[in-house]
Parts: C-alpha cells; structure tokens; sequence
C-alpha cells in the first residue's frame, strides 16, 4: 500500500468521531507515533499543530489507511491555511516505519502556536463535544 492512501493524525482527526463525520465512513486506523515533531496549542484555538522540534521529541497519534482522491480533497479543505500537507516516516506500534501524509504547521506560521503542548485528554473531555458541533455544518459530499 503507498503513503498516498495514509495520512498520520496527532489532534482532533484521531478521534473516531471527527474522522467519520469529515469523511462519512469508518477508515482502517492503528496506532502510531511521530519522531522530531512536537504538537502545539493554536493561539486561541482548541486544536494542535504540529512542528518539527528535536530528535528525540515525539508525538503520538493514529495512521489512517485507505484514503482515497475524494477523502484528501475533504481533508485538504477542512485543514487550516497554515497547515501543509507532507509525508514523513511514521512508527506503528509494532515498530514498523512507513511513509505517511501528515498535516504540519508551515514554518512561516510558527508564531501562531503556543508554548504549550496539545493534550488529547484534556480536549476530549473539555472541548470534543464543541468540537463536534462546530464542524457539523462542514460538508463531506
């Protein structure tokens, strides 16, 4: 299968539930990690971005699969002017690396994230169900 068809998430696409509203079915995921990127709070938003930091940082997250034409053009869409899509070798949890797309801040805009580090616990049970309902006007056809 190539990197064309896996998209690496670390924020809100790792939920199961924003990832089936944007695409409108339940995509094959595992588990998998990021090697010398970190992922950041937006300035005032609820939502990361992801940058290169050091060798040793990593970011965990999921490995989707199967994407298709349709799904990248809802994903590109759904994706923020400061983010720019880029394959990067990921880590699955069995140790394998493989080539995935992922979304990274562009460094031109790395002043609009924050010092502080995303924590996906604290936006699932603070902020998801907003979240969620924010994007239910967002068109997946």
């Amino acid at each position: 299968m190539s990197y064309k068809s896996r998209l690496f998430t670390y924020g809100t696409l790792t939920f199961q539930e924003v990832m089936i509203h944007l695409i409108g079915r339940e995509i094959p995921f595992e588990k998998a990690k990021i090697n010398g990127y970190s992922s950041f709070i937006v300035k005032g938003q609820n939502f990361p971005g992801l940058r290169k930091t050091t060798l040793s940082s990593s970011t965990n997250g999921i490995m989707y699969s199967n994407l298709v034409t349709k799904d990248w053009n809802i994903l590109d869409q759904f994706e923020d002017f400061f983010y720019d899509r880029v394959v990067e070798e990921v880590v699955l949890e069995d140790g394998t690396h493989q080539k995935a797309f992922t979304y990274i801040v562009s460094p031109k805009f790395y002043h609009l994230l924050d010092s502080n580090l995303w924590d996906s616990k604290k936006f699932k049970n603070k902020s998801l169900s907003s979240f969620l309902d924010m994007i239910i006007g967002f068109d997946n056809k």
